[in-house]
């Protein structure tokens, strides 16, 4: 008899709702660590925020911990969300903004200079 085509059969390493978790987090952090690794240096300095070295090294020591490890829920695992989300909400925006890609620039839509008309 064929073993039916259930989600775990289909997807090994998503069998249980902590796997997707994991797996979920481990995205987030490697999103994270990619993005600091290929912004330039000098938009850290620019936005003020902590040298790329910093981030890279955290990010990257935190995403290694979950690998090695293998739980999201031991102490270096929670310290490893943390840091990425505090990169991806706080650094990043203001990166994307020292380096002229914020919000409002780009797509089409030109702002306007100067006073604005009566």
């Amino acid at each position: 008899m064929l073993p039916l085509a259930t989600f775990p059969t289909l997807f090994p390493g998503f069998g249980n709702p902590f796997d997707v978790i994991w797996w979920v987090l481990l995205g987030l952090k490697l999103v994270a660590l990619l993005d600091a690794a290929f912004r330039p240096r000098q938009v850290f300095v620019a936005a003020d925020k902590l040298t790329k070295p910093g981030w890279v090294l955290i990010l990257a020591t935190f995403s290694l911990c979950q690998i090695f490890q293998g739980g999201w829920l031991s102490f270096f695992g929670l310290i490893g969300i943390v840091a990425a989300g505090v990169y991806l909400v706080d650094a990043r925006p203001a990166l994307r903004a020292a380096s002229g890609r914020g919000r409002g620039g780009g797509w089409g839509i030109r702002r306007r200079r100067g006073p604005r008309p009566l």
